[in-house]
């Protein structure tokens, strides 16, 4: 094996493949960019509001897509450590589809991107004028200016990228949810309300009474768990990938699902339904919390730790996806122009694209009725997108089981020689499916008429556009 240090990539080179000298990641650091691509206060709110039933929705959340996802992700990424799923797809089915995958999770990043950043700027309203929260204005100009911050900041490449998601997802995450966990602890311990009904009624845990009522908050179950394959497209990176990357994989999926389901329980034990906010329920709980004891005053403090931790997720965000793209580009789909990169190995023209496309996306939010509306569309749109590229990943994880036994994987699905996979990658296959119908169900106040036929038509053309970039690539000579 090469020694990582004679390895660099010099400036302004149209090739991905190697990683420039000092850019390699450790498990740990691995560990927080993974889970911050997923792990965010973001749907916290979202799951507060089914109550107890959320308990459920995690658990069916985990087992029957977080775990799935894991594990194929484990397997793929040991066994072709190159640019995540273009590279998965591309050797099941050829680049086209290959194209068509990591189109998808780069296009649905952006639609995610912008609700992610709506948290932030609706979250950074409450450390001086609350009001704002709802203003469509300041939410738009934050985005801008955030994203296109965080866009600066990946120029330095993968190791500065990985220090900035670990440094966010401990102050901005898992501190406030921290505070948010220990303090509603405490706040049921001394004897406040608690607003989270605790019936031991089977409809209370269950969602057995009107269930469709209950679907589209199930699709924020599972947004906030989608993504967490998108660090293999950071393997050519890792350190000793076929034994760190499993354990950075798991390690942060077993994080995020603890953290995400305490702090739903917080919110939900301190705010009335009624009262949530659906994009800042979690600094509202918090605002809700620090006045019991008098902390009131350290309210800015903790809205801007909070913003800080999304921020994170997005600067993850940035690079991710955008690699898998760069590496399909290769190919010719895209002007040369767009293949150059830095002396960080960075591709730094699609950067800027993609940062044009993100700032279009998030002047949407100008036309939607209200900035709720317009972030519950947004996530709804990314997962339909996301789940389309799922039923990809989990049937090409299985394809490849034959149409490549002979390749050694250094992690291996266990059971048997392949109904294990079948078994993992099936349920995960079908978790996506439903989703993807669940996402053509309109949220409230959005007529039903004009939502599913938008949503049906943006996967339509989502496909389509890879597809015809691919057919009518350059060819060298």
């Amino acid at each position: 094996m090469a020694n990582p240090k004679s390895q660099s990539l010099p400036a302004h080179t149209s090739t991905p493949a190697i990683p420039v000298k000092g850019q390699y990641l450790g498990v740990v650091t691995l560990t927080m960019m993974t889970a911050a691509l997923f792990f965010t206060l973001r749907s916290l709110p979202m799951m507060a509001a089914t109550g107890l039933q959320m308990v459920f929705f995690n658990v069916v959340t985990v087992f029957a897509f977080l775990i799935p996802i894991a594990l194929v992700a484990a397997e793929l990424a040991t066994t072709w450590p190159k640019n995540g799923v273009f590279h998965w797809v591309e050797e099941a089915y050829g680049t086209a589809w290959g194209f068509t995958a990591v189109w998808l999770q780069w296009t649905q990043s952006i639609f995610g991107i912008a609700s992610i950043l709506a948290l932030i700027a609706a979250t950074l309203s409450y450390a001086f004028a609350p009001q704002l929260a709802s203003n469509r204005y300041f939410i738009v100009a934050v985005i801008l200016v955030v994203y296109w911050i965080a866009t600066a900041a990946n120029l330095r490449g993968t190791k500065a990228s990985g220090m900035i998601s670990t440094v966010c997802l401990s102050s901005g995450v898992l501190l406030p949810s921290a505070v948010l966990i220990i303090m509603a602890i405490i706040y049921v311990i001394q004897g406040y309300p608690i607003h989270l009904n605790l019936s031991l009624t089977l409809d209370n845990w269950l969602p057995i009474q009107n269930p469709e009522d209950h679907l589209l908050f199930f699709l924020s179950f599972i947004f906030g768990v989608t993504g967490i394959e998108v660090s293999a497209g950071h393997a050519r990176e890792v350190t000793n990938v076929r034994h760190n990357y499993p354990i950075a994989v798991f390690s942060a999926a077993i994080l995020g699902f603890v953290v995400t389901l305490l702090g739903g329980l917080a919110i939900a034990v301190v705010l009335p339904v009624r009262q949530m906010d659906m994009v800042s329920g979690t600094i509202q709980a918090i605002q809700h919390l620090f006045p019991t004891w008098h902390l009131g005053e350290l309210l800015p403090i903790a809205a801007i730790l909070v913003a800080l931790g999304a921020a994170g997720q997005v600067s993850t965000w940035i690079l991710g996806p955008i690699k898998g793209i760069w590496a399909a580009s290769q190919s010719g789909i895209f002007p040369a122009f767009l293949q150059n990169s830095n002396q960080y190995g960075v591709p730094r023209n699609l950067l800027f694209l993609q940062a044009l496309f993100m700032s279009a996306v998030a002047l949407l939010i100008l036309v939607m009725p209200s900035v709720t509306s317009a972030f519950l569309f947004l996530t709804s749109l990314a997962v339909v997108l996301y789940c389309f590229m799922y039923l990809l990943l989990f049937s090409a994880a299985i394809r490849l089981r034959y149409t490549q036994p002979h390749i050694p994987r250094p992690y291996r699905i266990p059971g048997g020689r392949n109904w294990g996979l079948w078994i993992v990658a099936g349920i995960g296959f079908a978790t996506s499916l439903a989703c993807l119908f669940i996402g053509m169900i309109p949220p409230a106040h959005i007529a039903e008429i004009i939502y599913a036929p938008i949503m049906v038509g943006a996967l339509i053309i989502m496909v389509l556009i890879p597809h015809g970039l691919y057919r009518f690539r350059r060819t060298k000579a």
